[in-house]
């Protein structure tokens, strides 16, 4: 099938530009695999992410208040429930804001399945829209092509990591279950993040960093007044450690780290 425009992802970048093509009247085609429709923003960015830390705040600010005179109690923390509203936020906010503008779009037919380039100006389409065809893949041409595929999060290569189990930022917006502890390993925006967020649900935290300080790159006034903040509100930070390796000992995973 022939297209004006063939775009590869379906986060911020390729719905803008999905709009866009639907207002120049071009036959568009959108494919997208991995993430659902969003992308990171809306699934597993800023509205979950920003989500949780703001549930946080309210339980860390009812027992931190610092106000004389005033005396509250957290009477239940129910993380499951903190969750699944977060959950449902995106779920609802993924509907409104992008799949029901979507079909709305007279020129754009979005596609779910994985693009692979077959030439330059083709790609093979591997998707369930296609099941029927030669082995669930289907040929696509277009003049223009928009990759806006996105990323997704590097692992290191720490020996064990594999073998012994570990969340990413996508998987921690969504555990079924509270963790007593947590090590998070990399201390930028999104490590802090989690690192405080979790602190402050009552998860005991450390934070693995292999720099002389959190927040790198930034200046030292403000990330050594930003380590103050975070080690008093109970989480552990550790710098200039090098990750050797991770391994099980019983229900317990266990860092090894080299200062």
């Amino acid at each position: 099938m022939k297209y004006d425009l063939i775009i590869v992802g379906g986060g911020a970048g390729a719905f803008a530009s999905a709009i866009r093509a639907n207002e120049l009247q071009a036959k568009t085609a959108l494919i997208n695999s991995g993430l659902p429709l969003g992308g990171t923003c809306v699934n597993v960015g800023c509205v979950p992410s920003k989500t949780l830390l703001y549930a946080g705040e309210i339980l860390h600010h009812a027992k931190n208040h610092g106000v004389p005179g005033v005396e509250l109690e957290v009477k239940n923390f129910d993380f499951q429930k903190v969750v699944q509203d977060e959950l449902s936020l995106v779920e609802r906010l993924r509907q409104e804001k992008y799949e029901k503008v979507l079909k709305n779009l007279e020129y754009v037919t979005a596609i779910e399945g994985k693009a692979k380039f077959v030439s330059q100006n083709e790609v093979e389409v591997n998707g369930p829209a296609f099941a029927k065809a030669m082995a669930g893949r289907e040929k696509l041409s277009a003049e223009k092509f928009i990759i806006a595929a996105g990323s997704t999060a590097t692992v290191p290569p720490i020996e064990g990591i594999q073998e012994v189990g570990f969340v990413t930022h996508i998987e921690a917006l969504k555990m079924p279950k509270q963790p007593k502890s947590l090590i998070v390993i990399g201390a930028g925006p999104l490590g802090l993040e989690f690192a405080q967020m979790f602190s402050r649900f009552g998860t005991k935290v450390t934070i693995l960093q292999r720099g002389d300080s959190i927040f790198p790159h930034s200046e030292k006034e403000l990330t050594n007044r930003l380590a103050e903040i975070l080690s008093r509100e109970g989480i552990a930070i550790k710098t200039n450690v090098e990750v050797k390796s991770a391994r099980k000992e019983g229900d317990k995973k266990i860092v090894s780290y080299q200062i």
